[in-house]
């Protein structure tokens, strides 16, 4: 008779295997993972969708956009649309207009304390979801946001100037501040005043990614980190003039709007009058979206703007009534 025997696997045929198994995985995790983030940059495109409409919406009732920034932290664009948003409820128990309105000790902290609606959050961002901004021991924490309003742009990175020639630019030493764009500091527009046409116009653009500081540490850089998503700015005014109090040629701190002035996806701060910072007027448009961010143009369509784009093209999409037609393979 002749004996039986059950034969396993050898060591080498269990390592090939092993082998295979992990060739097989290393090829299969990026496409799951572009899976994944193709799935997070479609629900960021639908939230900038969202607020188009939410500002068409606005804009059919009032006849003008909102105020993008208004001075002394009492609100911002973000806050003004709640009602288009679904979000009337909370809307109506805030108390706004009035300065400090919408900071952590205003009058609307136990409204918005720890409120974070998912609309202004970008699922690709890895950011902090609440402002760092502590006052007197205080525990009310305000949502920041993944997206920041346009409100123009100056001629290039060192130079303040409005390159219309409408003079609607000016230096202070926290950047440069410009109110040729479409969602203002202190002041309304409309779309008739988008004379470039609404598709040739941006509204917003995200403001989503964590900065860098000159020595590769991680910073924030994003405007709505310190007092949250719904501050306003700090000054009264709106460029060129320069007012009282926290003025333009002095600190604007101007919150959750930005005067383009570097381009896309550069997360290095540049703190003082170089504006790229927390506390700056020029905030960049960034993202976690590989290669570039996206944005909303006033006729309510999304685009994905990339890292490469020229900063001159940028400036142009960012401001209202330059005369300069962008073609449509670009934005």
């Amino acid at each position: 008779m002749r004996r039986s025997t059950k034969r396993g696997f050898t060591l080498v045929e269990l390592l090939v295997v092993i082998a295979i198994i992990g060739v097989l995985v290393g090829l299969l995790l990026p496409a799951v993972q572009a899976a994944r983030e193709a799935a997070r940059r479609m629900q960021c495109s639908n939230n900038l969708k969202q607020m188009g409409l939410a500002l068409h919406n606005y804009h059919d009732t009032f006849i003008k956009l909102p105020i993008g920034s208004h001075g002394f932290l009492r609100n911002s664009w973000p806050l003004a649309i709640l009602p288009q948003m679904e979000q009337q409820s909370v809307y109506d128990k805030l108390v706004l207009g009035i300065e400090g309105s919408s900071s952590v000790t205003g009058i609307n902290a136990a409204v918005l304390d720890n409120w974070a609606p998912e609309v202004y959050w970008c699922p690709s961002s890895a950011a902090e979801r609440m402002h760092l901004r502590t006052t007197s021991g205080s525990t009310v924490k305000f949502s920041t946001i993944s997206y920041i309003g346009i409100a123009g742009a100056p001629t290039s990175a060192t130079s303040s100037t409005d390159p219309t020639g409408g003079g609607r630019c000016i230096s202070g030493s926290q950047g440069y501040g410009c109110a040729n764009g479409t969602l203002l500091p202190n002041r309304t527009s409309r779309f008739r005043d988008l004379t470039d046409g609404l598709s040739n116009t941006m509204v917003i653009g995200e403001s989503s990614s964590w900065g860098e500081t000159a020595a590769g540490a991680r910073t924030e850089i994003r405007s709505s980190a310190e007092w949250g998503g719904w501050a306003g700015s700090a000054a009264s005014e709106t460029p060129p003039n320069n007012g009282t109090g926290y003025t333009w040629s002095g600190t604007p701190y101007c919150r959750n709007i930005t005067s383009i002035r570097y381009p896309i996806g550069l997360t290095r701060e540049i703190t003082g009058s170089g504006g790229n910072h927390r506390d700056g007027v020029n905030n960049s448009l960034h993202s976690m979206h590989p290669g570039g961010t996206q944005v909303l143009r006033a006729d309510g369509g999304v685009a994905f703007m990339t890292e490469s784009m020229e900063f001159v093209i940028l400036r142009n999409l960012c401001i209202r009534d330059d005369g300069n037609v962008i073609p449509g393979d670009i934005f």
